[in-house]
């Protein structure tokens, strides 16, 4: 404490002084290292209970040397600060922001610096929504006990009903439970095209239990999830710890998972809905129930390599009176790897599955009781790592060409609908499809080659300048059951490959890139462009899918510029070039200090569903720390 004039009484121990300066000492009150949490005020008043101000104005923010206002404060004709009820309370209190009132409170508090968490009122926020117009929302945060809290929101709408959120946190010695909910009456003007009748809610919890030991690993999660209209999320902007408006997949699963040097365990049980499905559409409910995987490492030995055992049984039912019972067993086995005498790197891969299964009225399944077959594929990968130092410049140039032979005999399921792409990263994978029933069939060869070059540092290899990784796969025969997508049907495949270019420090690009056989077409295109130039930053992505791999195609880019560590402009779009429309663009200014954040964002969506609409939007933000974050309402066309 700081004063002007200072009268002390020993005997009642009490402070009465003028022009008084008070600082908090507690670091736990900063959120950031530069802010100095303190009171200014006319007099004050200091005894065992705590401390008074007169005409006194509070804030976190830095005192920067020559500037009269902080960039917020809190005045007040009355501040105190029980030591007893460790809270800060105001009398006819005024927010302002550099000097200008923008809140008038004639009562206010909020908890002491040596309060982590205190049951209370939050920020309110003000929304309004193109579909259900505006809302106003003041969260109220319980704090039940030391290891359980609660959060209630109530948002007011001025056309629509009630809309009331909940929130609940309890913490265990080995576990942790959250519960998230809402509920709304609905509409109040229905119609059978877009808001139709009734009320909605939404039901999602997460429990985790951990029974981990230094020795092992062992956790269990169950996930209940539960939404009474499709598009009620996206409606009323619900986004929370467990919920994201933009998912429209939703499931009920219990997963445990245990795992040790050896051994990995994993059993689990879910159910799945698609919400964009209609009601009738066969493809909105998947069950999987159970579904047991075990893992183990048999033995690893000098001469035999490494061999691993994986067992997975798992039932699925779909599109309403399709299941699927399997018991799959797989021995994965993998040389140790060894080199010739002329440098070449060699290693052999070998897989053998066992698959048992019952299918009733399923697709592609034999349905006629219990059905087994056997399957295997051996390869044999060898490269040649080449690399070349360059004193003069300080780089060192690697050059690796690489071959595959593998084969796998037998047949096969068709995959057709299996969505697998060929691209480098699986190019050299003894089994590529995401079936865990199946191996690919066929004899086919691998050839690759990847180029790249590197800064030396300390004689070792340190930031690549650019690389180049290609490859294609030659069948002996096509094979009309794998995935059109993929291109491994036919007898050569694609030529796919990644690349890199380092341009300078602050210029890079990369692409990933898939070319037809006969080398006229690109099917598959996804560059990245990044550039930083001072204090601003671009990015720029292209993605484009033609043929059998796929049609998507769209450009995405983002601007960033960084004021000096005080502001940032960001700007992203994102169009789709198939339709000729641009799907979304932002376009948000935030000014940022040690103790305030406020900012403009305007965004534009052109999405719509059902009851959700497109619309442009223009929203003020501002954050004051330690407190929150407050938002205007929307200012939408």
């Amino acid at each position: 404490y700081l004063f002007s004039e200072i009268y002390i009484d020993e005997k009642k121990r009490k402070i009465v002084g003028s022009d008084v300066k008070s600082f908090f000492n507690d670091p736990t009150f900063k959120t950031n290292e530069k802010n100095e949490p303190r009171f200014f005020a006319n007099s004050g008043f200091i005894n065992d209970e705590g401390a008074t101000f007169n005409k006194g104005i509070f804030t976190t923010c830095q005192n920067r040397e020559g500037k009269k206002c902080p960039p917020w404060s809190i005045q007040a004709e009355k501040i105190k600060h029980s030591q007893a009820k460790k809270t800060v309370y105001y009398d006819k209190a005024i927010l302002k922001i550099y000097d200008f009132p923008i809140f008038y409170f004639p009562k206010f508090f909020h908890p002491g610096p040596t309060v982590k968490r205190r049951s209370g009122f939050l920020f309110p926020t003000l929304v309004d929504n193109s579909s259900v117009g505006f809302s106003a929302s003041v969260p109220y945060f319980w704090a039940l006990a030391e290891n359980r809290d609660m959060t209630l929101t109530p948002k007011i709408y001025t056309k629509e009903n009630l809309l009331v959120l909940h929130e609940y946190r309890h913490a265990f010695d080995n576990s942790y439970l959250v519960v998230d909910s809402s509920y709304t009456k609905g509409y109040k003007k229905t119609d059978r095209i877009k808001k139709s009748e009734g009320s909605r809610s939404h039901f999602f919890s997460r429990f985790t239990y951990d029974w981990s030991k230094e020795e092992y690993s062992s956790n269990l999660e169950v996930n209940l999830q539960h939404v009474s209209n499709d598009t009620y999320l996206k409606v009323h902007d619900i986004n929370t710890e467990l919920v994201n408006k933009d998912n429209n997949i939703i499931k009920k699963d219990l997963n445990y998972e245990f795992q040790d040097d050896k051994n990995y365990l994993s059993v689990s049980a879910a159910m799945f809905e698609n919400l964009t499905s209609e009601d009738s559409d066969k493809t909105r409910f998947e069950y999987s129930l159970p579904n047991i995987l075990f893992e183990r490492n048999l033995f690893t030995g000098d001469k035999t390599g490494v061999f691993d055992i994986r067992s997975n049984a798992f039932v699925k039912n779909y599109k309403v009176d399709q299941t699927t019972k399997f018991w799959v067993n797989d021995i994965n086995w993998q040389s140790n790897p060894f080199t010739s005498l002329r440098g070449v790197q060699n290693k052999f891969k070998g897989l053998f599955k066992v698959v048992n299964y019952e299918a009733d009225n399923a697709e592609k399944f034999k349905t006629d009781g219990l059905n087994s077959e056997i399957a295997a594929a051996l390869s044999y990968d060898a490269k040649l790592p080449l690399s070349k130092k360059n004193d003069k410049t300080g780089t060192i140039n690697f050059l690796t060409p690489q071959f595959s032979l593998r084969h796998a005999p037998g047949h096969m399921r068709n995959l057709q609908n299996d969505g697998l792409k060929l691209n480098y990263s699986n190019l050299f994978m003894l089994n590529k499809n995401s079936q865990p029933d199946v191996i690919e069939e066929g004899t086919s060869a691998v050839m690759g080659l990847e180029i790249s070059n590197n800064n030396l540092e300390d004689s070792k290899p340190g930031e690549k300048n650019y690389s180049l990784s290609i490859g294609q796969i030659y069948n002996f025969q096509e094979n009309s059951s794998l995935p059109s997508t993929s291109s491994l049907d036919q007898k050569a495949s694609d030529l796919v490959g990644e690349a890199y270019l380092r341009l300078s420090n602050n210029f890079t690009l990369s692409n990933k890139f898939s070319v037809d056989h006969n080398f006229n077409d690109i099917n598959y295109n996804d560059l990245e462009a990044n550039l930083i130039l001072g204090n601003t930053s671009f990015n720029l992505n292209y993605l484009e899918e033609s043929n059998h791999v796929g049609t998507s195609n769209y450009i995405k880019s983002g601007v960033k510029v960084d004021f000096n560590n005080s502001g940032e402009l960001t700007f992203d779009i994102k169009k789709n070039l198939e339709t000729d429309s641009t799907e979304f663009y932002d376009l948000a200014y935030d000014y940022v200090n040690d103790c305030l954040k406020a900012g403009l964002l305007f965004r534009r969506e052109f999405y719509s569903d059902k009851d959700v609409e497109a619309s442009d939007s223009l929203i003020f933000r501002i954050t004051l720390f330690p407190f929150g974050e407050a938002k205007s309402p929307l200012i939408d066309r």
